[in-house]
């Protein structure tokens, strides 16, 4: 065997040790679980499992901080391999000299082994052992690697880890933005950690900066100017609290993918400001038990989420329900919905936005809603019927629209909570009887907005001209049926916004949408408890336009001309003119072939000289006979629509003489009770039943109406047909018939 070889076999084993002797992966890190917006803002901090404040490392060491270490701790860092020879022999003598170790020789290399060796005996061996590491670290990495390693793991006083942990914790700021006497606090910490204690050691602590800082000076890293101020910041009082502007936003991330850095699109002045309107409304809403809420700001644009706020955590001690994050939390959707049905009968053609709906008293099933005024027109144009939220007309669209087929468009809009199949939800589907969640409403509202704003917006089943027309509605919401404060509203924007409220005022909503921006607001009790006057408008909605005045104004939506068309409508129902419509409007309609037919409501009738009575030619000269077109609406609308409309002109009396049987239509509606419901009578306090009143329409307002129950004649009614019943339990057959012989009948239970 060659010399040379032996040698060889005697060095390889050494060669390979020291290759290998140093591990991949330095440090084991249990980082905090950390949110920052996208400019590094830090959002929230959550302390980490072993119950230390240690951040994930940044990407390079700030330049003060770097200055101020090396200065302090090795000053030939830059150009040592990773042990400095000077320094060794410097601290032989003086430690010889005092027969005592007064001075180290550790290289900021040697220290970031020590670091990643803690539970490592401090011996002499070890010290040879962490040099020879240190050497091979230099090896690995470059020395802004290594200062890195360093300022990431080094101990900055109590349970403080790492340099950006205790810029936050001592400073409320990162440590890119600390001034020279900052940094050069943090720089002597880690020599001294416990110095940072509170109320102890400041004295020596502050001699430590000080004597760094003109360390600084003397090598004219700072001038002297800069020194003196330097010297004159004082030292932080005690460690701060770590920022919580998106509390469960990170609680959020962290039950999904755990403790880590997280970046988030939050705007953090945004956030604040939302906050701070969250805090204001609080304070007045606490007052009546209503104690959460949850606001969240989309933007249309990009679809990120510029402001996340999920309740009203740390507000008020003990606050009930203020850990839930309500932005995902499933809830009564009240009327948030209707302008989506109202966008998808305009895109389907069932409806114009003039088209009259039916308001009067309705049972399906003995579902029988109530507009919230618990009134009725008789007759709302669609458009009205979303500006006012009405219910009853809005479960009418359903009806006509289909429960299932609605179903399918909110589950395409992303509302996933919505999963159940149209027969569980039925028509109250439109008037809150699904759940959704604050997240899935702005994001349907977003997708809306952005159909109308992005080339390359998601693909929705809802056109541009239904989706402009059915916001251009919404702006113009200037009788919201809860109650009229939005008057009290200064918004000096246009904004398309949609409240709702659900069943015992449990949740108030709203939301709001521009070119720019989608707000949504939820206001009530976690747990469900409704609470009297908290209505979407009365609670929300300031809310809502508090927020929107906090962001920057936008323009109004453009008008898709490429997917609407002019049409002549006629101007009282709303519905494409006939040949005898007498007063007509041109308004905008999407562009599509279907359309609902013809007016219905102008009608050609004949009337005796004097106007007086109705006549046709069976009691009347035909030559002698006034003809006119007049707008009729069927009885029972016509019951309650006269009495909003005073211009409405009810049509005469038919002539005595007067052949009904040449004309087909019915004269008689019974508006209560409907087909099929089930009346539940009460007691008085005299323990007597308080009975049903029943009540019918006719066309004729000087007919007389005879009713009969169960085949037994129980009395008259003329003008006014109301009549008070007092029948027993169960099943009944009630009629209503004229003298000319026309009736009506219903069959209705009671209880």
């Amino acid at each position: 065997m060659s010399k040379f070889k032996k040698i060889f076999l005697i060095i390889c084993p050494f060669v390979l040790a020291y290759i290998f002797c140093l591990p991949g992966k330095l440090f084991k890190e249990s980082p905090c679980a950390i949110l920052q917006s996208a400019d590094g803002t830090l959002l929230g901090a959550r302390i980490s499992a072993d119950g230390q404040w240690y951040f994930p490392p940044a990407k390079e060491v700030p330049d003060k901080f770097a200055k101020c270490i090396v200065c302090y701790e090795d000053k030939r860092f830059w150009w040592h391999p990773g042990i400095d020879f000077l320094s060794i022999g410097r601290a032989v003598r003086q430690n010889f000299t005092k027969g005592e170790v007064v001075s180290g020789a550790s290289t900021l290399t040697m220290q970031v082994i020590r670091l990643s060796r803690p539970d490592a005996p401090r011996s002499i061996g070890e010290k040879i052992l962490e040099a020879v590491l240190a050497t091979r670290l230099e090896l690995r990495h470059s020395k802004r690697k290594i200062l890195l390693l360093y300022a990431s793991n080094a101990p900055f006083g109590g349970n403080v880890v790492g340099l950006e942990a205790a810029a936050w914790r001592y400073f409320g700021r990162p440590a890119d933005a600390l001034s020279w006497a900052e940094s050069a606090m943090l720089a002597v910490l880690p020599n001294s950690p416990a110095l940072i204690h509170p109320g102890r050691n400041r004295e020596r602590l502050l001699e430590k900066r000080n004597y760094l800082l003109d360390k600084l000076c003397d090598k004219g890293v700072i001038d002297e100017l800069e020194c003196e101020l330097a010297k004159d910041e004082p030292l932080p009082d005690k460690p701060l609290p770590m920022p919580d502007k998106a509390y469960h936003l990170l609680e959020r991330m962290r039950a999904t993918e755990g403790d880590k850095a997280y970046t988030c699109d939050i705007d953090p002045a945004l956030q604040e400001r939302v906050s701070a309107i969250a805090r204001n409304h609080f304070e007045i809403y606490h007052q009546n038990l209503v104690d959460n809420m949850g606001i969240l700001v989309q933007s249309v644009h990009s679809g990120d989420i510029l402001a996340y706020y999920g309740n009203t955590r740390g507000l008020a001690p003990g606050l009930r329900g203020a850990d839930v994050d309500m932005i995902p939390a499933a809830r009564s959707s009240g009327s948030t919905l209707k302008p989506l049905l109202y966008a998808a009968m305009l895109q389907r053609g069932q409806i114009l936005p003039g088209t009259l709906i039916k308001d009067t008293p309705y049972n399906y099933n003995n579902f029988s809603p109530h507009n919230f005024s618990r009134t009725f027109d008789g007759a709302v144009p669609a458009n009205e019927v979303i500006e006012r939220s009405l219910n009853v007309p809005s479960v009418r669209m359903l009806e006509r629209y289909g429960a299932p087929d609605f179903l399918t468009l909110l589950q395409e809009m992303g509302f996933t909570t919505i999963n159940k199949d149209a027969d569980h939800y039925g028509l109250s589907l439109i008037l809150g009887g699904a759940e959704i969640t604050l997240e899935t409403l702005v994001g349907a509202y977003r997708r809306m907005a952005a159909k109308l704003t992005e080339d390359d917006a998601p693909d929705i089943p809802l056109g541009r001209g239904a989706i402009w027309l059915t916001f251009d509605a919404l702006s113009r919401a200037g009788r919201p049926e809860e109650e009229a404060s939005w008057m009290g509203f200064s918004s000096g924007r246009k904004i398309a916004w949609k409240t709702g409220t659900s069943w015992g005022n449990r949740d108030a909503w709203c939301v709001g949408v521009t070119p720019d921006y989608v707000v949504g607001v939820w206001v009530g009790n976690s747990d469900g408890e409704g609470r009297a006057q908290m209505t979407g408008v009365g609670y929300a909605s300031p809310v809502m336009f508090d927020v929107f005045s906090a962001l920057p104004a936008s323009r109004w939506f453009s008008k898709p001309l490429d997917d609407l068309v002019p049409i002549e409508v006629c101007h009282q129902s709303g519905l494409p003119a006939s040949h005898i419509c007498p007063d007509r409007d041109t308004v905008w309609v999407p562009d599509i072939k279907v359309r609902p037919d013809e007016c219905k409501y102008h009608k050609i009738v004949h009337l005796d000289a004097d106007r007086q009575w109705l006549v046709n030619s069976s009691c009347y000269p035909v030559e002698k006979m006034v003809e006119e077109v007049r707008f009729v609406l069927p009885p029972a609308m016509e019951w309650y629509y006269i009495k909003n409309h005073i211009d409405y002109r009810p049509l005469p009396p038919k002539h005595p003489d007067f052949d009904s049987g040449s004309d087909g239509s019915n004269p008689i509606e019974i508006l209560y009770p409907q087909q099929g419901i089930t009346v539940v009578t009460t007691r008085g306090l005299d323990g007597k039943e308080q009975g049903v009143v029943v009540r019918a329409a006719h066309t004729d307002p000087s007919a007389v109406l005879y009713w009969h129950l169960d085949d037994t004649y129980i009395g008259r009614t003329s003008g006014e047909h109301d009549l008070m019943l007092r029948p027993e339990p169960g099943a009944h057959l009630l009629v209503a018939m004229d003298a000319n012989g026309a009736s009506r009948s219903v069959y209705f239970t009671v209880k």
